[in-house]
């Protein structure tokens, strides 16, 4: 039959096949050719060339197949070494990498007939430890690269003396303690271990202290030092009768004032303070409430969210809904589930609840990644958790809900502040 001519589809069809791997069966290691089909391996076995190279097998045929053995057993070697280092596999799987290469050296001209041969042969050299399992052969390689030999090797040393210090000093601790002990034994000095007791004769009273009132004494005085006006005497008597203080310089404080009275004025100025304070903060929220924000007040709102927002929201103890068909095949389309844990703060494992009142189809446990999941908003009134944003991780309760905008508006239920405008991706029923 002639040959193709080149550009013909025939041509390169023939050419195509003959870079992929073809039948073992058909290649002469000797010669290094692979044959298409049975004719032409026929052909090939008679013809001059490999004739010539049988004949030169026959004058050394030992060391030409211990040559061909010892390369296929360093390809084999290499291959588990380079690819899976230290990994227990499966001997076939390794011979599957080793021959997708055209160019290997083939079983068939090796000392072994077959792999089960061959990996036994690994095993009792001591170069792979082989297991038989029911699903065949199983290699793991073993190591023996001197350098990683020795670090083993000098880790091993550095523990045992690690070890041989720590029991030394423990050995030097526990003497010296020993003659720590007969020493106070010989001068007769003994240690006694009490135990220490709150006092709470006096009741669990409020600590006080009044250092804000000084310190607004100091400031009055500052601030009315500083107008400016006549040197007249009755403006100092003024001054300072606002101050607490007198012109006469004959009359003097008694230095000594009992400490019950002294308590006692601290505390009533720090509960004023403290009431005055109180005060003053919930007018300021009411006002705040009342009065629409400024643009300051809203840049800071928005600064506040983004310091608080992160790309996480899944936290255990609230439901869910799945979203993502490609959840088990879609089978849990649209169904709730609860958020049993978080693993890698993107990752979720839920048990899915029952679809409908009288359905008993839930319970399964999947783990199923944040974005093929959405929040869900109950009622008004209920418990939700606050997944981003203010209040992130908290519990709160849904007063109201928009859900044409999509927004609620939330109550912290530690210390009632209403949050206004939050998204429904940012919150969802408590469980």
């Amino acid at each position: 039959m002639p040959k193709a001519e080149k550009g013909t589809p025939k041509d390169i069809a023939n050419r195509m096949k003959a870079k992929g791997l073809q039948k073992l069966k058909f290649y002469c290691q000797m010669c290094a050719k692979q044959c298409r089909d049975e004719n032409g391996f026929k052909c090939h076995l008679t013809s001059d060339s490999h004739l010539r190279q049988m004949k030169i097998f026959c004058g050394n045929a030992s060391s030409m197949l211990d040559s061909f053995s010892a390369e296929f057993e360093k390809n084999y070697l290499d291959t588990l070494y380079r690819r899976h280092r230290t990994k227990k596999m499966n001997a076939n799987n390794i011979y599957q990498e080793l021959i997708q290469d055209k160019h290997h050296v083939h079983m068939n001209s090796t000392k072994w007939t077959t792999l089960s041969d061959f990996v036994q042969y690994l095993g009792k050299s001591g170069k792979c430890v082989v297991e038989e399992t029911e699903r065949g052969w199983y290699v793991t390689y073993i190591e023996r690269d001197p350098e990683i030999l020795a670090q083993q090797e000098n880790y091993q040393r550095r523990v045992e003396s690690e070890k041989r210090e720590e029991e030394k000093l423990a050995k030097r601790m526990e003497k010296q303690r020993m003659e720590a002990a007969k020493l106070m034994d010989r001068a007769g000095v003994g240690l006694e271990v009490r135990e220490s007791k709150i006092d709470r004769s006096e009741g669990d009273k409020p600590i006080a202290l009044a250092i804000a009132n000084t310190q607004s004494k100091k400031s009055k005085k500052k601030k009315k030092g500083l107008v400016f006006g006549g040197d007249d005497d009755d403006e100092d008597e003024e001054i300072r009768e606002g101050t607490g203080e007198t012109n006469d310089a004959n009359v003097v404080e008694d230095p000594v004032v009992p400490l019950q009275k002294k308590e006692r004025n601290s505390t009533e100025n720090s509960t004023k303070q403290v009431e005055t304070n109180e005060s003053k903060k919930k007018r300021s929220e009411n006002e705040i409430d009342d009065k629409p924000p400024s643009k300051k007040q809203k840049v800071d709102y928005e600064n506040e969210l983004e310091d608080v927002r992160k790309k996480n929201w899944i936290r255990k103890d609230i439901l869910v809904r799945i979203i993502s068909k490609k959840v088990s095949k879609g089978k849990y389309y649209k169904r709730k589930a609860i958020i049993t844990k978080v693993y890698d703060k993107f990752t979720a494992e839920v048990e899915i609840l029952d679809s409908g009142p009288d359905e008993r189809d839930g319970g399964d446990i999947l783990e199923v990644d944040q974005e093929h999941l959405e929040t869900v908003v109950p009622k008004e009134g209920k418990k939700v958790k606050v997944l981003n944003g203010v209040g992130r991780g908290e519990l709160a309760i849904l007063l109201s809900a928009d859900h044409d905008k999509c927004r609620g508006k939330l109550e912290l239920v530690e210390d009632g502040t209403i949050l206004r405008k939050v998204d429904f991706d940012d919150f969802s029923k408590a469980v």
